[in-house]
């Protein structure tokens, strides 16, 4: 009997032995060989990191990024984030089969995600963000059954969501947000996931539905789902979330009423859900139970009804954003009582009544923006005393009347005022000009009257100045040549006289310069591009100016219109201009309409017109033009009006005019044209 035993256990040992040796042997060896491969595959290491510290023969659980288990002197950890590495992922990678994480994250890899990455059962975290990692993710990705983290945002990963993925009971963290994906989301996609705590598909082409069984991924705190494609309602059931935090639903195509049980969430701090179709109104107890709350985003959508008086228990709400909806009625004076609210954006609506600053005692406020809504009333004088961290106030497009209070240079840290389009009257108020950090002032379209401040030159970071359309009068003065940074200068419509203080005006960003329609006098500088290299837009018709259009205007090579129509200029319609169209126009690249009709230019039409990029129109018409029309106008891919007729043009219309697909509308008479003309419209 004791031999019998003997024998059994021989032979169970010589089957094990051979057993074992059918098994790969994976060892430290195999770990060296795959960062070696990894290292291999690195086509710039600016720092040099890899190329000199990971060295084959030299222990690799000492090289740069590796961390490696104490017992079994394996790598656990590889961490080579931010060194700015450029290359592809070695599939090799996937053999390191203690690896726990795995971070290559904000580097430059390319190429697709290895399928071998898949054999790596005991990796926790993968980060693999803010690189250029292309092709889809890999679907061997639902072997990774102990996953906790997976991070690839940023990146320009295409195709569907491996549905697998959603099947990992472990999972904690997922975010793919900024990628190429499409596809949908599984309706049972939480059925499997009771641990994850964020989900982050923003920035994507996801479509379909949102499941419904979000509301069994009962630890989310973080779902984030922007900026897609997702169609139908936001599922109510989203309301059982317990725990959410931030939910972000911004620019998609949801439709239907937003659910009120999204409202019983009394954790949730954030809820943005802009830009999309949601109609119906706001819950009447909207906050409730949403205690929490500091950001409400729900701008840019089909929302009726009122604001309810409720808001008010948002005690912490910082952020609110009802803009560009359909919601009526006045605001609830309760929301004079929210000490913590920052930002109150409510533009484009119908909302009606008085101006709520009454009522509203928020020194925490800097930002208000009420416009394009049927508010009436005035601005107080105590604004600023109520609201002194006031950076941006916008009323635009209302009823509101009086006076601009002189104290409002106490809010003294207003980046924007913007009250175009009401019933203001009165001066412009000189204190204003105490408000140096002021870069944007919007008055166009109101009753103002008086002169301009020369306290303005004061506020030397202005960027735009508007205060077209009002009964401005005096001149302009020469200390706005102090606003060097000044970019739009919108002084039209107004009874302004005086010749324009262009000598102290070098506003080098200067993009659009509107004088038009006052009594302004004077002539245009011979180096006005040079002063403002950036113009796009000069408008100064119905003044006096006088003298000629210097030749200089065509170096404004970014400019697109030129209104100088109704003066007195002895050198475009409608003056008395003389003299030819210099070749140089050609450098006018962003020339759409050239306008000189009834004046004494002469010379020939210069060829050059026909390659101006996005030329529309050439209003050329009663002049004394001679010579032919130049066949390089059959060039152009934009001219959609060319009128030339009135003039001494001779010869034959050229055939390559009649090959400009944008031409809709051409006149020729009244020259002396010959030749046959195809027909086309007016001739």
């Amino acid at each position: 009997m004791g031999n019998i035993t003997m024998i059994v256990i021989l032979l169970a040992v010589y089957c094990c032995f051979w057993a074992c040796a059918a098994i790969p042997i994976i060892s430290s060896s195999t770990d060296e060989f795959a960062l070696l491969a990894f290292k291999a595959k690195i086509t710039k290491d600016p720092y040099n990191i890899l190329q000199k510290n990971w060295t084959e023969g030299t222990p690799f659980c000492n090289w740069i990024g590796i961390t490696c288990s104490h017992r079994h002197q394996r790598v656990k950890a590889l961490d080579l984030s931010s060194i700015g590495l450029k290359g592809t992922i070695a599939k090799e990678v996937g053999n390191l089969s203690f690896l726990i994480s795995f971070d290559i994250s904000n580097n430059n890899f390319q190429g697709n995600i290895p399928d071998e990455l898949g054999h790596l059962r005991r990796l926790c975290g993968l980060y693999m963000q803010l690189n250029e990692l292309g092709g889809q993710i890999p679907g061997s990705f639902g072997f990774l059954n102990r996953i906790q983290e997976l991070v690839l945002y940023n990146n320009s990963l295409s195709g569907p969501i491996p549905p697998a993925i959603f099947n990992i009971s472990s999972f904690q963290v997922i975010d793919l947000m900024y990628n190429f994906l499409r596809g949908s989301l599984p309706m049972d996609i939480c059925h499997n996931l009771p641990n994850l705590e964020s989900l982050n598909v923003s920035f994507n082409q996801l479509g379909g539905q949102i499941p419904a069984s979000f509301s069994r991924c009962s630890e989310i705190k973080f779902l984030a789902l922007m900026s897609n494609e997702f169609t139908g309602s936001i599922p109510g059931k989203l309301g059982n979330l317990s725990k959410l935090e931030q939910l972000y639903l911004s620019r998609n195509n949801l439709t239907g009423e937003l659910p009120s049980t999204i409202f019983n969430i009394s954790s949730l701090t954030i809820l943005e859900a802009a830009y999309n179709t949601i109609s119906g109104s706001l819950p009447h107890d909207i906050c409730k139970k949403t205690p929490r709350l500091e950001i409400l985003y729900i701008f840019a959508n089909q929302l009726g009804g009122q604001i309810p008086s409720s808001i008010a228990g948002c005690r912490s709400l910082k952020h609110l954003s009802l803009a560009f909806n359909n919601i009526n009625g006045v605001i609830p004076a309760e929301m004079g009582n929210m000490s913590a609210l920052q930002l109150l954006h409510l533009i484009s609506n119908n909302l009606t009544g008085e101006l709520p600053f009454n009522f509203f005692n928020i020194s925490s406020l800097t930002t208000i923006v009420l416009g394009y809504n049927r508010f009436t009333g005035n601005l107080p004088e105590d604004l600023c005393f109520r609201h002194p961290n006031l950076e941006f106030l916008e009323i635009e497009s209302n009823q509101i009347f009086g006076n601009i209070p002189s104290s409002i240079s106490l809010c003294s840290a207003l980046s924007t005022i913007a009250l175009t389009t009401n019933y203001l009257t009165g001066g412009i108020p000189p204190q204003i000009g105490n408000i140096t950090g002021l870069q944007n002032l919007y008055l166009s379209e109101n009753n103002l009257t008086g002169s301009i401040p020369a306290e303005i030159g004061n506020i030397t970071g202005l960027q735009h100045l508007l205060l077209a359309n009002n009964n401005l009068t005096g001149g302009i003065p020469t200390e706005i040549g102090n606003i060097i940074g000044l970019q739009f200068l919108y002084l039209g419509d107004n009874y302004l006289t005086g010749e324009v203080p262009f000598r102290f005006f070098n506003f080098s960003s200067l993009m659009t310069l509107n004088l038009a329609s006052n009594g302004l006098s004077g002539s245009i500088p011979h180096d006005l591009c040079i002063r403002h290299p950036k113009l796009e837009t000069l408008n100064i018709e119905n003044n006096q100016f006088h003298g000629q259009i210097p030749s200089g205007i065509s170096h404004c090579s970014a400019m697109d219109t030129l209104d100088p129509f109704g003066n007195k200029f002895t050198v475009v319609g409608r003056n008395y201009f003389t003299g030819i169209i210099p070749p140089s126009i050609g450098n006018m690249s962003r020339l759409l309409i050239l306008m000189l009709s009834s004046n004494n230019f002469f010379g020939r039409i210069p060829p050059e017109l026909g390659k101006l990029p996005i030329l529309e129109g050439v209003f050329i018409e009663a002049n004394q033009f001679t010579g032919e029309i130049p066949p390089e106008l059959g060039q152009s891919s934009s001219i959609e009006r060319l009128y030339m007729k009135s003039n001494k043009i001779t010869g034959e219309i050229p055939p390559s005019i009649f090959n400009i697909s944008t031409l809709r509308e051409l006149g020729l008479s009244e020259n002396q044209l010959s030749g046959n003309v195809p027909s086309f419209g007016e001739s």
